[in-house]
């Protein structure tokens, strides 16, 4: 064989490498997030989002409360750093209104919980004005 085709062989084999471990590798990382999703999706962690709303806002989901409705936006989806799903919802439909979750897994109970997060300025005001009518 010519060294020619010899290089040839090797740099289309190693491209080959390259190709189908980028990939897969890309494959894997959208099993993780699909995964994540199917979580955050989960009654579960539906039961947690409103049972920290419903601290935040008696009459949530109701006329009488300041919390009308609540999404999850899908795109916020990720794993935190320290672990577990970090998500984020918006409420009332506003992007102005929002509250982030880190949701893990309890280390004694193996149930997921809610292990940190935050609120925007806008919907900490809005909360804020609720408590003190």
């Amino acid at each position: 064989m010519k060294p020619l085709k010899i290089v040839g062989i090797v740099l289309a084999s190693l491209l080959v490498i390259v190709g189908l471990s980028v990939g897969g590798f890309k494959v894997m990382k959208q099993a993780e997030h699909d995964e994540m999703v199917r979580i955050v999706e989960s009654e579960e962690v539906k039961k947690i989002i409103e049972d920290d709303l419903k601290e935040m806002d008696q009459f949530y989901l109701t006329n009488k409360g300041k919390i009308k409705s609540y999404q999850i936006d899908d795109k916020s989806i990720n794993h935190s750093p320290m672990g577990g799903i970090k998500l984020k919802i918006y409420i009332n439909n506003d992007e102005e209104l929002y509250v982030f979750f880190t949701i893990n897994k309890d280390k004694k109970s193996g149930k997921l919980v809610n292990d940190g997060g935050g609120n925007s300025a806008k919907f900490e005001k809005m909360i804020t004005e609720r408590k003190s009518e």
